[in-house]
């Protein structure tokens, strides 16, 4: 009886070691592919034709369907059960090649999957029966990347967080200049901030910019204000020169009138002989100083109002130059915020695809990531919505995530562009003042503004 057992062990050992590992896993194939399973392109077919050893075989279905064998040639495959292809490979051979032909089909290879996105290892992987999306993700490695690529990803991802970063500053810095220059050029005595607290940004370095913005102002507004003092502190002594010299010239004009009379005596005494030549050539010639005073004090009056003009010109042109100035900083800013909207929007993604391919989670990434099986339905390819425990097929295609997740856009009034300012058509009412001030110097003294 011992003899008899160890005989049978025997013989079963040897009958295991006799299997061919590819007869074995076509086996397994063939048991694993029910009835029902429909062909796709890409499977290994094992054709097996009783008595026929020449023209059996295994033929991988093509991109357009079909399978090629001895005699027969191509053999349409797809979307045909095993049965309805045992059928039709019989029926190619029974008329001239093979009486009464007997044909087994097998799956000796599915088509393989295909998993791409993130992660750890994407590629093609072979199909088994009953697999899953969770199941094609743990043959890629899981959700990530290699980690030869993890550790550039993460340089990658530093430097694009750091560009975030800088980006989010350069708002701020933009926004707090914008107020500075509106308040310069409406004349205001104080900045007034918008609300920067729903940025992400650390509230001391907001403090901080905030705060040279106002030095700035502070230095600005004096600087404009001292050069217009400055300016305006020599109108009231041209002012004070003009009335002197015009109180001069009516002095003149008094003792020219003076002289005029004595003039007249000294004329009617020479017509009686009793006036001396010499006295009268005098009297001539002080008419002659007086008169030549007068016109000077006239010159020098017109020269102080000339001056008083040029002065009027000077506080205009200032004025004005400084509203360009301001208008042409505003609008600069006003465009650096306008490039924002496209430049940090972009740099977030930038980011957030970074920290989905070191496998890290961001703020923006708290979801998981969207999974997608594409099916060949025909000639035509289906998308499906999957989630994990989704059952795949031969030949499919599994998309985790996406290149650049979406990120939403930061919307114009987070980045409180609210157009542009009427304040910066203020300067174009002001361009004619220097002309009119020019024009009206010499028959003005009015106080200047």
């Amino acid at each position: 009886m011992a003899a008899f057992a160890w005989a049978l062990a025997l013989s079963v050992v040897l009958h295991a070691w006799s299997i061919d590992p590819a007869t074995a896993q076509s086996a397994t194939a063939q048991s694993a592919a029910p009835k029902a399973y429909r062909i796709t392109a890409g499977d290994k077919i094992g054709v097996t034709i009783f008595g026929q050893p020449d023209l059996s075989g295994e033929s991988t279905v093509d991109q357009s369907g079909s399978i090629r064998l001895p005699l027969i040639g191509d053999i349409h495959a797809v979307n045909l059960t095993l049965t309805e292809l045992e059928q039709s490979i019989a029926q190619a051979l029974a008329p001239g090649y093979v009486r009464n032909p007997t044909v087994s089909i097998r799956i000796a290879e599915f088509s393989p999957i295909y998993v791409l996105g993130l992660v750890r290892t994407p590629g093609v992987y072979p199909y088994r029966e009953g697999l899953s999306v969770l199941g094609a993700i743990a043959r890629a490695g899981g959700i990530g990347v290699s980690e030869i690529q993890q550790s550039g990803m993460i340089g990658a991802l530093l430097q694009a967080e750091e560009r975030v970063r800088l980006l989010e500053i350069g708002r701020v810095v933009f926004l707090a200049k914008r107020a500075r220059l509106i308040a310069l050029q409406k004349g205001d005595d104080r900045i007034d901030f918008p609300d920067m607290s729903g940025l992400v940004v650390d509230p001391a370095r907001i403090a901080q910019i905030r705060d040279g913005e106002q030095l700035a102002f502070t230095a600005e507004r004096q600087a404009v204000l001292q050069e217009t003092e400055a300016l305006q502190k020599q109108l009231p002594r041209l002012e004070a020169e003009i009335a002197s010299l015009k109180r001069q010239a009516e002095l003149e004009l008094q003792q020219r009138s003076l002289n005029h009379e004595l003039v007249a005596d000294y004329e009617q005494l020479a017509k009686t002989g009793l006036a001396r030549k010499s006295t009268y050539i005098e009297v001539r010639r002080e008419e002659a100083r007086i008169d030549g005073n007068i016109g000077r004090l006239n010159s020098e009056s017109l020269k102080a109002e000339l001056a008083i003009g040029d002065l009027q010109f000077k506080i205009t042109e200032l004025r004005n130059g400084y509203q360009r100035r301001m208008s042409t900083e505003l609008r600069e800013t006003e465009r650096s915020l306008l490039e924002l909207t496209v430049t940090l929007p972009a740099a977030h993604r930038v980011r957030a695809a970074y920290a989905r391919q070191v496998g890290l989670l961001t703020a923006e990434q708290l979801q998981q990531p969207a999974i997608t099986v594409i099916r060949a339905k025909g000639t035509t390819n289906v998308k499906y919505d999957a989630i994990a425990d989704f059952l795949l097929q031969p030949g499919d295609v599994v998309q985790i995530g996406s290149l650049f997740p979406p990120v939403p856009e930061l919307p114009l009034d987070r980045l409180d562009l609210s157009g542009e300012k009427a304040a910066s058509g203020e300067t174009s009412s002001r361009t004619g003042n220097a002309a009119a001030a020019q024009r009206g110097a010499t028959g003005s003294t009015a106080a200047v503004n």
